[in-house]
């Protein structure tokens, strides 16, 4: 009989056991260690994207309306269009709404928006100046590109999804370069200058050069002067190849060719929502926000 107890313990213990490691291994089946073989590896510098509250003045805007009617045209339309102007480079998620508001004027533009928000969005030297880079004088829109985001148009240094041509780019220009962090940098830092950011507020923010900015991030600072530096630590984080032998439930991440995307060659989770809105706003109303960028040969426009 003891012998029997002792066996029917053992096999309840044994059972446990399995069972905890089994669960264990279903949910925390890896392990994140520090890697000290710091020298071996590409460490890119953040990327970092400025969005102003308001990417234009009223000196711009009028600038293009006079040009666009001439003084014989109705005050009304005129200021109307002033409006409509304003919105339009401006748009985001913020503003999508107050677009109700210009449905009953049919004489407005009905696409080609973008082309429109050229026309009077800050070019980067009437935004940023004073830049340095790592210690070193930098020319800002060098490395300061035009990107239209969920948050607006923006200006990105270091950032794989920048706007690829647009008007006002100098002749013979191209994409700048990653940069890259080196132990023979003398200086770990980038500074630049604003004019007008108390009225203006600079909304910063700080990431992954592969990431798309979305609605879903939240900037890291809003600039208006009261701060002069941001410190901050950024971690890079990689998974060993042995890890795709896991299900994608067991490891909590997906590998940039795991998933195949329409918005991006590589797999990120601001690439998966910006795709999954474009889906769901085309699949609800017939159209896209104009502030993502094309996919394939379709084209996408505000309606």
């Amino acid at each position: 009989f003891m012998w029997f107890s002792f066996l029917s313990v053992g096999i309840v213990v044994t059972s446990i056991i399995i069972i905890s490691l089994w669960e264990k291994f279903q949910t925390s089946p890896t392990i994140t260690g520090l890697d000290t073989d710091f020298h071996s590896w590409d460490v890119q510098f953040p990327a970092i994207t400025v969005c102003p509250k308001r990417p234009t003045s009223d000196e711009k805007v009028w600038e293009y309306v006079t040009s666009v009617y001439d003084n014989n045209t109705d005050n009304e339309r005129a200021e109307i269009f002033f409006k409509f102007i304003n919105e339009v480079a401006s748009f985001s998620y913020e503003n999508v709404q107050t677009f109700k508001q210009f449905s009953e004027y049919n004489w407005l533009p009905k696409d080609k928006f973008k082309d429109l928000a050229y026309q009077v969005v800050y070019h980067c030297e009437d935004l940023l100046h004073d830049c340095t880079f790592k210690g070193e004088p930098y020319n800002c829109c060098l490395g300061f590109e035009p990107v239209f985001t969920e948050y607006g148009f923006c200006y990105s240094f270091n950032a794989k999804h920048v706007v690829p041509d647009w008007p006002w780019m100098p002749e013979n220009y191209s994409k700048a370069n990653i940069e890259y962090v080196y132990e023979t940098d003398n200086k770990l830092a980038i500074t630049f200058n604003m004019d007008n950011v108390i009225k203006n507020p600079l909304k910063v923010f700080i990431h992954s050069k592969d990431d798309m900015l979305i609605v879903d991030s939240l900037p890291q600072h809003l600039w208006t002067r009261r701060i002069a530096k941001i410190f901050f630590n950024s971690k890079q984080t990689y998974t060993t190849e042995g890890a795709r032998q896991l299900t994608i439930k067991q490891r909590k991440c997906v590998f940039p060719d795991e998933i195949s995307l329409l918005t991006d060659s590589n797999y990120t989770f601001s690439a998966c929502m910006i795709q999954c809105r474009m889906d769901t706003s085309r699949k609800l109303c017939g159209c896209v926000s104009w502030f993502y960028k094309s996919i394939g040969k379709c084209i996408y426009f505000f309606k």
